[in-house]
């Protein structure tokens, strides 16, 4: 049995097309594989935390000398990392915002993503990620078209820092453009018609 953990960072709530497509390919999924856990993380809902003067030292300790303190303020941090583990699929929703990432969707890598945890390095000090076997799906919506002349930082930044900081390379991803044009419906079936 499986565990796929889906991830929503659009503010917009049930008029998000990137919810709206991430949804859909969870469905998908659903048809396909067998499932016994959905695990849903909406970060518009739950934001989640902010590193500051005190917590950000934590990320950087090594986690052999993690203390209480330690334990208390990565609390949030440690949860989405056991959440990352659990899972076999993770299906990520994020609207593109100015090119990139949305702010909860960039705050969760940030909050997820720990030398010792997430990654470790070998001998030759060679970056190791410790999440080989998961699957990614990047479902990200669009105002505009993509063109082969406007730079695109979302998709390939957030597969860069998956493969880099944890090991995660088998990511698909689908889109939903052009949402603001007049009168425009998404057809999810038509985006995923090649799913695998």
């Amino acid at each position: 049995m499986n565990t796929i953990l889906h991830i929503i960072s659009s503010a917009r709530g049930d008029q998000s097309y990137s919810k709206g497509l991430s949804t859909a390919i969870i469905n998908r999924l659903l048809e396909q594989i067998q499932t016994d856990t959905l695990i849903t993380r909406d970060l518009a809902q739950s934001p989640p935390p902010f590193a500051d003067k005190i917590s950000i030292h934590e990320f950087y300790k090594h986690p052999g000398l993690y203390d209480k303190q330690s334990h208390q303020l990565l609390s949030y941090a440690n949860t989405i990392v056991e959440e990352l583990k659990q899972a076999d699929y993770i299906v990520i929703g994020t609207p593109m915002f100015n090119l990139g990432i949305s702010a909860p969707l960039k705050a969760w890598l940030d909050q997820l993503i720990r030398a010792g945890v997430t990654y470790i390095f070998d001998e030759q000090g060679n970056r190791i990620g410790k999440f080989k076997d998961k699957k990614v799906y990047l479902a990200i919506a669009s105002g505009g078209k993509s063109t082969s002349h406007a730079p695109d930082y979302l998709e390939s930044y957030v597969k860069d820092v998956l493969k880099i900081y944890t090991g995660i390379t088998n990511i698909r991803t689908y889109r939903v453009e052009d949402t603001v044009a007049e009168g425009f419906t998404a057809d999810y079936d038509q985006i995923l018609k090649d799913f695998t």
